[in-house]
């Protein structure tokens, strides 16, 4: 069944995979109302997903990495699917990363894969905006930050290039523990902002004060337990 892709397409995106802690999250930022509920999608132990297209899309990717099918092949079945419609960003259970723009998407529009990372980004300013994304990524690898942390990070970069030609309105991370696990651990989103990613770096900030036990920062005391705080033995 071919699937007609419409709405939602302007977006940048980001997706990302730790591999010191098994983590899997997702960034993203657009002058759209709601990001967060229409582009990210995850699960522990099996990969990330950042769609710019329809619901279906996104949980026809999920179910595939999910069934252990790597992320070339999950993209190329999506492609052919939607007759080569939407952007796509993915990585699956082992990192393997992949990533489509449709050249009918708005300019300007991209995508670019690397170490433990896939984005795209289009209705950007230019090129520039998926350099910072993938740029910032990389240069923290081995940076030891939580992966939010990075995300938020390539987010910010992005944003400083100029980002969506349209303006600005929401952002949003979700990250996901080392388990398998439909929920995020840290899923924080900022719906309708005139400056969403300080926002949401606000908003990061108060949660990870709020629910310390949660921040992928204290991921060292979790070593042993899988990254799954409440078998933490400290945790409560």
């Amino acid at each position: 069944m071919l699937v007609k892709l419409g709405g939602f397409k302007m977006t940048m995106t980001i997706v990302g995979y730790d591999p010191r802690t098994g983590q899997f999250g997702g960034a993203v930022a657009t002058k759209n109302p709601a990001v967060g509920t229409r582009v990210l999608r995850g699960m522990g132990e099996v990969g990330m997903v950042g769609f710019s297209s329809v619901e279906t899309q996104r949980r026809r990717g999920i179910a595939m990495l999910q069934l252990g099918f790597p992320a070339p092949v999950v993209l190329e079945a999506l492609i052919k699917v939607s007759e080569g419609a939407g952007q796509y960003s993915l990585i699956d259970r082992n990192g393997t990363p992949a990533a489509y723009s449709s050249p009918s998407l708005a300019p300007w529009n991209g995508s670019r894969t690397g170490l433990n990372f896939a984005c795209g980004a289009n209705t950007m300013v230019g090129k520039a905006v998926v350099e910072a994304l993938g740029d910032t990524f990389e240069a923290t690898e081995d940076s030891g930050l939580p992966l939010e942390e990075r995300l938020l990070m390539c987010l910010e970069a992005a944003q400083a290039t100029g980002g969506d030609n349209r303006g600005r309105q929401a952002a949003a991370i979700q990250v996901h523990w080392k388990r398998i696990d439909a929920n995020a651990y840290l899923d924080i989103r900022v719906d309708d902002h005139p400056n969403p990613i300080p926002e949401l770096r606000a908003s990061m900030r108060n949660y990870r004060q709020a629910y310390p036990v949660y921040s992928s920062a204290t991921w060292p005391e979790l070593q042993g337990t899988g990254g799954f705080p409440i078998l933490h033995p400290g945790a409560w």
